[in-house]
């Protein structure tokens, strides 16, 4: 692919914003900066300079190591440019602006070649991609029920005891949760902010947010995705505000990594114990119309311009603590009915998934299987270093989450690293990290 942007003319105006631009990208490279390169100054420089790369192919998928490109412009030397992947796979070739075109290109290279960059990333590496965009339920919440009125919420001790220095940050668990981890493992950042968090950076919108909230479900009957469907077009339009067009936002949500967690509270709660789904559906048509209503979700996802989308099956929904209380007898055992819904609907969603793949011409939506080691770690606790897998660490541990999991619950455990389960329901930051280390290489690579 090879194009030309045609050149524009210097303004007093533009060599202010670069002046601008160079004050706050050294700003940026301060010790306590979060993250480089911020890449909306890096995309914004599009808004305020010319670039063309006519003289060679512009890679549409980024290369796996750094090359030399030998450009050559009007009334410009030669120059050689070592340009870093990440920069690169944005776009960005070389910024020219008048006299401060040398300039700028060091300026890049200086972000490229940025230590905290280098941090960031697991092993020194680059980010796999530019940014995590995660939708569901309070498996992948981190904070937006925060800002919702809903009874759904863990903004309040003990929750988050083991992140933030013990303040509540809205995860429902101990500590980081699933995408944390997935993020961290991908380059990005350590933590993902929730959409509509308070605090959020132009770095966080680029390098991604979880607009998933507690209580989710794909059944319209609980809180559906559609709102999550209608923040993610609020943030593309923020987005673009940030890096300078709605092209460059676009570039960004293609590559991105979209992570789908949901469907348990859907059985948990809307089949086994809302009265109304019983009456309409079986189980195995229950289960077709959770599978529709997800592929529908992905359908809506890939049109606003999704290309990269990792959906979750369901975990043993039978065996989580509340669970085995509600439906297990005295003796708390699994629930096989529900742990067979599960089970019926991950096999449903995988073989839909496949078809998806080739009725959007998308080989990159995959399915995760997370049933199978979290099963395995309920019933081989000593495997994975635990000791409890039938209760959660908060309070009793039968039915203690959200507002039942609260600094008047009877104390919670001494040791939650001994435990699967925070609550009745959500896993501990340790399950969290197990489980993603299993998934990312046998799920996760193959999508980037």
């Amino acid at each position: 692919m090879r194009r030309t942007i045609a050149a524009a003319k210097q303004s007093k105006s533009d060599i202010t914003l670069v002046a601008e631009f160079q004050q706050e990208a050294r700003h940026s490279l301060l010790p306590k900066a979060t993250g480089t390169p911020p890449l909306a100054l890096v995309q914004r420089l599009k808004s305020l300079c010319v670039y063309r790369c006519s003289a060679f192919s512009c890679p549409t998928t980024p290369p796996s190591q750094p090359t030399e490109r030998h450009l050559t412009y009007p009334n410009q030397p030669a120059t050689v440019a070592r340009m870093e992947p990440y920069l690169q796979w944005l776009g960005i070739q070389l910024m020219e602006l008048g006299g401060t075109a040398m300039s700028l290109l060091l300026l890049l290279l200086v972000l490229a070649a940025s230590p905290l960059q280098q941090a960031r990333a697991v092993g020194g590496g680059r980010p796999r991609v530019p940014a995590i965009l995660v939708f569901g339920d309070s498996i992948v919440d981190t904070g937006n029920n925060n800002a919702v009125l809903t009874l759904t919420k863990s903004n309040f001790r003990p929750y988050g005891k083991d992140l933030n220095g013990g303040v509540p940050t809205g995860r429902f668990s101990n500590g980081r949760i699933p995408t944390d981890f997935v993020a961290s493992r991908l380059g990005l950042k350590d933590l993902v902010p929730a959409y509509l968090g308070t605090d959020l950076s132009d770095d966080d919108l680029c390098t991604g947010v979880s607009f998933a909230s507690g209580g989710t479900g794909y059944d319209p009957l609980t809180s559906t995705l559609v709102e999550e469907l209608n923040m993610f077009a609020e943030y593309k339009e923020r987005l673009a505000g940030v890096v300078g067009d709605e092209a460059a936002a676009a570039g960004i949500v293609a590559e991105s990594l979209f992570l789908v967690c949901a469907g348990s509270d859907d059985i948990a709660n809307n089949y086994y114990l809302a009265p109304v789904r019983p009456l309409q559906y079986d189980i195995s048509a229950y289960v077709d119309f959770l599978v529709e209503q997800a592929c529908d979700f992905m359908r809506q996802l890939y049109q606003q311009g999704a290309r990269r989308i990792a959906v979750l099956g369901m975990p043993p929904v039978g065996c989580v603590p509340s669970q085995r209380t509600l439906a297990g007898g005295l003796a708390r055992d699994c629930d096989p009915a529900r742990n067979h819904a599960a089970q019926l609907y991950n096999s449903r969603l995988k073989e839909e998934v496949v078809l998806l793949q080739k009725e959007l011409a998308c080989q990159r939506i995959g399915y995760v299987d997370i049933y199978d080691v979290l099963q395995d770690m309920i019933t081989n606790p000593c495997k994975y270093g635990f000791e409890v897998s039938t209760r959660g660490c908060c309070g009793t541990g039968d039915l203690e989450v959200s507002l039942l999991c609260n600094q008047l619950t009877a104390p919670t455990c001494p040791d939650d690293r001994k435990y699967v389960f925070w609550d009745s329901f959500h896993p501990t930051e340790k399950a969290y990290e197990i489980i993603v280390d299993y998934l990312f290489p046998r799920y996760i690579e193959n999508l980037l």
